[in-house]
């Protein structure tokens, strides 16, 4: 199969290896002639100074975009909805029974599960870098297994020992590398329709918070809580793994190389990835190493406080929701009758993410994600009733959903693409952490008597540093690149 591709993008395929076959006429194209396995569809080097519009034709309808796309889409939601099971909502599902087999109090399964998590950042600042190293399939394959295996390991908590042990590793492959390696790929995979193959893919974690709860409580009635987690496991390793190869072949509108492209663009330009470099140019494009990137200001300025504050606000405002309600003066009926308009929301705020994405780059985007937030807080605390609730619910639900999909393409757009595994694996911790932290934070403001003001300010007045940090990073461009 052949694919036109635009002159601008032509010398960086030059120098990715293939051979380029100059097509007559007043414009000229290239044909890219490179093997491949049956099926899929011959790599671009990712053209992250390029412009954003190409002679693919993208779809302007997502519908459209899916029907072409479908494979890879559906490879970055399974990914997505199994990483659920390294994550706080469904873990904490179980707290009930396995704080009652090893006699544990809240707080003190509390301060374990922040140890496993902790301990899951720290070692996903090394695990991140696979992702530069192996093919998507490999990598996607292994760290599935792997996930499996440490559920299966978690039915087998018999002390605290294995307790820790268990959720450190549901943490690191479920939360940590699961999400890391298709995001990764996504980023790498797409330019122009990268927005909206995140937030399409980010889908499958929305959908797992929409039927693992109720899954999980129903199923508790009837099996014992290390029966699901024997089970668990058998549903990626059976509906996931055999067709991860399948799911992972190019097709049509990935207009990005993946890593293969810029490996190969790297080799041609003669570089080493050993060697003492912190930024390398590769056909035009800039590509930072984990160690360049912090030391770039932009970095704590603008990308900290994108990647934590959401984190830090979405993770702590609903832990202690119970004592929001009252301090709204609703009953909790109430509160959790929000809860579907909140879902749609996150839905919407990820969808509606990845189009602005594609149409205003991620950079100009991210700026003005902690809008949602500051507008959520402030509704819950000068409304009074049912209304400021239901403000609340909708401002936060696009505060949850927006977030992921244009920091992930923010990092591609000003990192470049060749060393993102280890430059997101700088941010996972950093969101981890966040989540771990808030609970903690706002709980002593509860205990020592503080109230809805407190609670709301703190939230307003971080949304307002990070988003002041992310409006300084917008007149920052990327090496190489132009506003």
């Amino acid at each position: 199969m052949k694919r036109r591709v635009p002159v601008q993008e032509v010398q960086q395929l030059a120098q990715a290896g293939p051979e380029m076959v100059k097509k007559p006429g007043p414009v000229a194209f290239a044909t890219c002639r490179a093997p491949r396995r049956h099926g899929e569809i011959p790599a671009m080097t990712d053209p992250v100074t390029a412009s954003r519009s190409t002679s693919l034709d993208l779809p302007t309808s997502t519908l459209d975009f899916m029907r072409v796309e479908w494979r890879f889409l559906l490879f970055g939601m399974a990914m997505a909805f199994c990483s659920s099971l390294g994550q706080t909502f469904f873990i904490s599902l179980f707290s009930a029974e396995i704080r009652g087999e090893l006699g544990l109090s809240h707080g003190a399964f509390g301060t374990y599960y922040a140890i496993g998590t902790t301990a899951s950042a720290i070692s996903l600042l090394w695990l991140g870098k696979l992702a530069d190293t192996m093919r998507v399939e490999k990598l996607a394959r292994l760290v599935i297994c792997c996930l499996c295996a440490s559920a299966l390991l978690f039915s087998q908590v018999y002390s605290v020992a294995t307790l820790i042990i268990g959720l450190y590793l549901l943490r690191l492959f479920g939360q940590g590398m699961t999400s890391h390696v298709y995001t990764t790929a996504m980023a790498r995979r797409y330019v122009a329709a990268r927005g909206r193959a995140l937030s399409l893919a980010q889908l499958g974690i929305n959908f797992a918070e929409s039927i693992g709860p109720a899954s999980v409580v129903a199923l508790l009635v009837i099996y014992e809580w290390r029966m699901l987690w024997l089970f668990l496991p058998l549903l990626p390793l059976v509906a996931l793994v055999p067709f991860i190869r399948r799911l992972t072949q190019r097709t049509r509108y990935q207009d990005g190389g993946g890593l293969e492209a810029v490996q190969a663009a790297a080799a041609a330009a003669g570089i080493d990835d050993r060697q003492d470099a912190d930024i390398v140019t590769i056909g035009g494009t800039a590509h930072w190493r984990r160690r360049a990137v912090i030391r770039d200001r932009r970095f704590w300025l603008g990308l900290v406080g994108l990647t934590m504050v959401p984190g830090f606000s979405v993770t702590g405002l609903l832990f202690h929701q119970i004592y929001l309600a009252e301090l709204a003066g609703v009953t909790l009926g109430t509160w959790a009758a929000n809860y579907v308009i909140y879902a749609a929301c996150v839905v919407a705020g990820t969808l509606i993410s990845g189009q602005l994405v594609d149409r205003f780059t991620g950079r100009r985007v991210a700026a003005h994600l902690m809008l949602p937030i500051g507008l959520a807080c402030l509704s819950l605390w000068l409304v009074d009733g049912g209304i400021g609730v239901l403000l609340f619910f909708i401002f936060f639900g696009l505060a949850s959903g927006m977030p992921n999909t244009a920091v992930a393409a923010t990092m591609a757009e000003m990192y470049g693409t060749r060393y993102l595994g280890e430059v997101k694996a700088i941010f996972l911790p950093l969101g981890v952490f966040s989540s771990a932290l808030s609970p903690m934070a706002m709980g002593m403001l509860i205990d020592a008597g503080y109230g809805m003001a407190t609670l709301m300010g703190l939230n307003i007045g971080l949304a307002l540093l990070a988003q002041a940090g992310a409006t300084w990073m917008l007149t920052k461009p990327p090496v190489g690149q132009t506003l």
